[in-house]
């Protein structure tokens, strides 16, 4: 993971920060970034202006042909700032005969050589060489001195978890093509989800290595038959296993990028004051701040660090997939016309306002037209202040708090506000379930104590003027416990128990504790914004009819999201993450340069007429009086089904 940092500091010092960031001229050397991908260990390559793939092999001792293969993208041509993987050789010492000291040479074909002394030992089972692994020898290496997968050997030695010098594995000798089959699933294997014989339910405790092998299907192809498994993989999750009519042991085509499914609409009757919509808005040129928390004066610790140490526990790896998913939006949008000049901005850290007055203190910050960023709280204060004093809208990706858009109608916040959520509630409810027993549970005082205030009102409200003719009642967790709220329970109703709470701790032991209650009792739990994070039993969850308010939402199994994902993947190596504000990026980016796009300098004003459809988020925005920010209300409620998250219409 560590190279993403090193992208990200490539293409922010070069001397171009518009949409397109271009390196400056050097001579072409072999990078000292590596990462695995796909359970293989590649050097990452950032290309130079006039480098050339015969180069580029020449440098990394490889063949044009392997990068090309490990690299689709070249397909359409070189260009200045690709990120190429080149795979990695493994060393092996050979001291010269006249005693000179050793040299590392690096493996070029995939037979053993005589001279390299590979120590083979027959192994008990004559399926098997048994291998003795020398110093620094990565297991891509040894697979092409075999001709084997990676997957092979890892499947030949069970409990396999990583390479030493000195151990010894098992290498499966190589069959030969005319025996190599498809192989049926037995029946009486087959793990099934409903009539599909091809999907299969994750377990707690499993991995995506253990249901590879059970399932004889790699690892890989788990990935890109799954595009969900972005946001890790859960227990409960349904998996498929290959694609329908295909046999295990036959590999799924390679996914190619193609053409955006979604493309941006012009507003046709924009119904606003001042006429927002211009067919020559698009003819402007936009300049855009992006301002993110990299922490460039911190990346040589971060690089340098050992390898063992985890990425993100560097915050300079913590934005990289937002800024990657809001320029992925803009090189989409710049086929359709957008003209942006966005400026990436190291200018955010935690608890220090000097970096961010510095930042907004650069020529040409008081010209921007819109500001998205920075993430932290004290940091957007000082720049939503700047962003108000010269009049240019400025977002906040992240936060939750609805007093940052008090008297400042430029900051547009694009999380879900306390009032929209307990206004979906409400609506959901009393149009769904307008006879339902409502048991509001609070999990002490302090927490979420506005919304739950919100939604109280707007379920009395409603049973005042009978548009609700059922009931509602209020448990506080902390002291009545569960005993009290069985006591709230009607066994001839629909009971909806809503848990007004995001503890950790809490929420699943309210789960655990709640589930036996199911058996007797109708009921339906509705869950928080951020319950999917928590370890919730999947078992429990469909005993109680599991609902969820939600500001976000991914279906997975949509064409859009699957080509975000094969476009994110093929552009960065890495699979976009959720939890890594990968989509939250691209849907910001695509919305708001969309809307300055058609709706040009006056694009505030005009937002509570745009809606904006994204991958995960969508945007519904208003300012709550006159003078505020605006604020985005839209939500969603989803339940689960077939062990699945879908959407509730």
């Amino acid at each position: 993971m560590r190279f993403r940092l090193f992208t990200l500091l490539f293409l922010l010092i070069a001397a171009n920060y518009t949409q397109h960031v271009y390196a400056q001229d050097v001579i072409a050397k072999r990078s000292t970034v590596i990462e695995n991908y796909k359970g293989k260990p590649f050097y990452i390559h950032f290309v130079n202006k006039g480098e050339t793939l015969a180069a580029i092999a020449k440098a990394y001792n490889v063949s044009v042909e392997e990068i090309s293969a490990d690299n689709p993208v070249i397909s359409q041509g070189l260009k200045a700032d690709m990120v190429l993987r080149i795979p990695q050789r493994s060393i092996v010492a050979i001291p010269d005969a006249d005693t000179k000291p050793k040299t590392e040479i690096k493996n070029e074909q995939a037979k053993p050589a005589e001279n390299q002394k590979v120590q083979n030992k027959p192994a008990d089972d004559p399926n098997y060489i048994l291998y003795q692994v020398k110093k620094q020898e990565t297991l891509y290496g040894i697979s092409k001195q075999y001709n084997v997968s990676v997957d092979d050997i890892i499947n030949a030695n069970p409990g396999f978890e990583g390479l030493k010098d000195g151990m010894e594995i098992r290498i499966p000798k190589k069959k030969s093509i005319e025996k190599v089959a498809a192989i049926e699933v037995p029946a009486e294997k087959a793990i099934k989800v409903g009539s599909k014989p091809d999907e299969v339910i994750v377990k707690t405790g499993e991995t995506l290595y253990s249901i590879g092998k059970a399932h004889n299907v790699s690892v890989d192809d788990l990935i890109d038959l799954n595009p969900q498994l972005s946001g890790g993989l859960k227990a409960g999750m349904v998996l498929k296993l290959r694609k329908i009519g295909t046999k295990i042991g036959v590999n799924p085509t390679d996914k190619k990028e193609s053409e955006i499914v979604v493309v941006p609409v012009a507003p046709k009757s924009p119904g606003v004051p001042g006429d927002c919509y211009n067919a020559e808005n698009i003819k402007t040129t936009y300049k855009v701040a992006l301002i993110l928390p990299f922490n460039l004066d911190e990346a040589t610790d971060a690089i340098e660090a050992p390898e063992t140490k985890n990425a993100s526990e560097f915050e300079n790896f913590n934005y990289f997939q937002f800024y990657a998913g809001f320029m992925l939006a803009a090189d989409s949008l710049e086929k359709y016309g957008l003209h942006a000049r966005i400026q990436v901005l190291d200018g955010d850290k935690l608890n220090d306002t000097l970096t961010i007055k510095q930042t907004l203190r650069k020529p040409g910050m008081d010209k921007m037209d819109l500001i998205v960023g920075p993430m932290y709280a004290n940091s957007f204060s000082v720049a939503a202040r700047f962003a108000k004093k010269h009049e240019i809208g400025i977002i906040n990706p992240l936060s939750r708090r609805e007093n940052i858009v008090e008297g400042n109608p430029f900051v547009l916040k694009t999380q879900v506000s306390g009032a929209g959520v307990a206004a979906k509630l409400s609506s959901f409810i009393i149009s769904k379930y307008p006879n339902a027993n409502i048991i509001a549970v609070r999990n002490d005082n302090k927490e979420q104590k506005a919304i739950i205030s919100d939604f109280a009102a707007s379920i009395k409200s409603s049973l005042t003027s009978h548009s609700f003719r059922g009931s509602m009642q209020e448990v506080a967790y902390s002291s009545d416990m569960m005993a009290g709220l069985a006591k709230k329970l009607k066994p001839n109703a629909k009971n909806i128990i809503i848990f007004f709470s995001n503890n950790k701790t809490n929420v699943p032991n309210f789960v655990s504790l709640l589930n036996p209650l199911s058996k007797s009792n109708d009921i339906i739990l509705m869950g928080m914004d951020g319950w999917e994070e928590l370890e919730l039993e999947t078992e429990f969850l469909v005993n109680l009819n599991f609902h969820q308010v939600t500001s976000s939402y991914i279906d997975y199994e949509s064409e859009a999201v699957q080509q975000f994902i094969t476009r994110f993947r093929n552009k960065y190596g890495s699979v976009p993450l959720s939890a890594k504000h990968a989509f939250l990026g691209y849907d910001i980016g695509w919305y708001f340069l969309t809307s300055l796009m058609w709706l040009g300098d006056n694009y505030i004003s005009c937002l509570p007429e745009y809606n904006g459809t994204g991958l995960q988020y969508n945007f519904d925005f208003s300012a709550p009086k006159t003078g505020d920010g605006l604020q985005n209300h839209e939500v969603n409620i989803v339940k689960l089904q077939e062990y699945k998250m879908v959407k509730v219409e």
